[in-house]
């Protein structure tokens, strides 16, 4: 019912429900992914207890971070991005240096989406206040597609979309940054790739990548005696630079880290090995 969406030709993203205002998730930090209520689907923050003992890493990590570690998903993972069932969701995925094409989620509730566009500099999050008359753009009574022709090249835009009831009240509202370029070159690799065990699991830690123009998250896969790492969990924070597997497999297990940007170019993966055995 929800979908993830507003393909747009670069940048961040953000949602939020009507009477939350929109933090970063997939945000607080420079990404400005968000989500209605929790940061990243199924990361559980419990905090990880300090590992005991060093294993076979390309090198050693801080794993001292501002952002608990993320645990794998409880079910099975996306590789595009999460749905909401209750939030406004706008986002994107076409490169472009014309225009801009939007995608919006449904809102459970809602019987009309309004489509609002702002120029404004990319770190100047708006206010659901300021999705204005004068700025709307598009309307639809249902979740849906549309691009925008009106914009300039490498001009930063926020697009917020308003969900609102029958009587007009506002059920939920989402804010998505972007700008009409083209990219497509991957982020370098993450760095300083390491694993512990504690006395939770596995904490696997990294740094973050240069960036050819913006990150969005990582992909974080396993693979266990010499198999194919599979994907176990997703992050869209680029702060969120550790992982916490707590019911790792026995055996010699291989950690994967793949970085992707705004327009999900994904870099090279690299790798960690730890014995489980």
């Amino acid at each position: 019912m929800v979908l993830w969406a507003l393909t747009l030709a670069v940048a961040g993203c953000s949602s939020g429900s009507a009477d939350t205002a929109s933090t970063e998730t997939p945000a607080a930090d420079s990404s400005i992914v968000e989500t209605p209520s929790t940061e990243a689907p199924s990361a559980d923050t419990e905090a990880a207890s300090a590992p005991s003992t060093a294993t076979s890493g390309a090198a050693d990590a801080d794993s001292s971070t501002s952002v608990e570690p993320l645990r794998p998903y409880t079910s099975s993972p996306s590789t595009t991005e999460p749905d909401y069932s209750t939030s406004a969701w706008i986002s994107r995925k076409s490169m472009s240096d014309s225009n801009i094409e939007l995608t919006w989620s449904s809102t459970d509730g809602a019987v009309e989406y309004q489509i609002h566009r702002l120029p404004r500099a990319v770190d100047d999050q708006p206010e659901v206040a300021e999705m204005t008359a004068e700025n709307l753009i598009h309307t639809a009574t249902d979740a849906g597609q549309w691009t925008d022709d009106g914009v300039l090249a490498g001009t930063p835009y926020w697009y917020g979309v308003r969900s609102l009831a029958a009587d007009g009240t506002l059920v939920a509202h989402g804010w998505h940054r972007a700008a009409a370029v083209t990219d497509e070159e991957p982020p370098t690799e993450v760095g300083a790739l390491a694993a512990v065990v504690g006395d939770d699991g596995v904490l696997v830690t990294w740094t973050q990548p240069d960036e050819n123009y913006e990150l969005h998250g990582y992909r974080v896969l396993r693979g266990v005696d010499g198999q194919e790492p599979e994907l176990i969990s997703n992050t869209w924070k680029v702060s969120q630079t550790s992982f916490l597997d707590d019911d790792p497999p026995a055996g010699q297990v291989t950690y994967q880290i793949v970085a992707f940007d705004f327009h999900w170019n994904e870099s090279a993966p690299a790798d960690v090995v730890i014995d489980l055995s």
